[in-house]
């Protein structure tokens, strides 16, 4: 009776290991090539999730100030703003009653009016130059993404009022593409 059970635990193993393998087979075809890109549509909704773990644990490198009789939160990365160096000083806007967050440039620390962004590529030999944005929700929002995918393509970031090009240093460019990333998790885009 023992040596039937080992045989049958024998057989039941090697079935286990084939499905097992005929298993990682499948899922090895039909993963997608990559995952979809959630950051180009322009959303503002956050997760409770994401704002739970934002506010405890992200929260800490930010300085945190009601506006709006107390209806928005405002976050401003601490590191951008204690910094003289000019810099793109982005503002995370979140409105808990209707759990929404929203990107700004914070035109209290930069006129929008008198520069531009440039981007360039690693060599420093092709730039871009993108107008700041407009005061709208989704206007701000396009301007984060694309800055964030330059900052991602490890690409110089600068600024210009027409004439002259400023660039940011590596130390303002890490903390911009941190509180873009901080933005883009909390709403869930990537």
């Amino acid at each position: 009776m023992d040596c039937l059970l080992t045989v049958n635990n024998a057989k039941l193993l090697k079935w286990f290991i084939v499905w097992a393998f005929v298993m990682v087979v499948i899922v090895v075809l039909t993963l997608p090539d990559e995952r979809p890109d959630k950051i180009d549509s322009p959303g503002f909704e956050t997760t409770e999730s994401a704002a739970l773990y934002f506010k405890n644990v992200r929260s800490f490198y930010y300085r945190n100030n009601p506006e709006a009789e107390g209806i928005l939160d405002v976050y401003r990365l601490k590191s951008i703003f204690s910094d003289s160096l000019p810099s793109l000083p982005f503002a995370l806007y979140n409105n808990w009653r209707t759990n929404e967050t929203f990107i700004r440039l914070d035109t209290a620390f930069i006129n929008v009016r008198s520069f531009s962004a440039v981007i360039a590529d690693s060599s420093g030999i092709k730039a871009d130059t993108i107008a700041l944005p407009q005061m709208t929700n989704e206007s701000q929002y396009i301007f984060a993404r694309d800055i964030y995918k330059a900052l991602s393509d490890k690409e110089k970031l600068g600024l210009t009022n027409g004439k002259d090009i400023i660039w940011l240093s590596e130390s303002m460019n890490l903390s911009i593409k941190r509180t873009l990333t901080d933005y883009f998790r909390l709403l869930g885009k990537i």
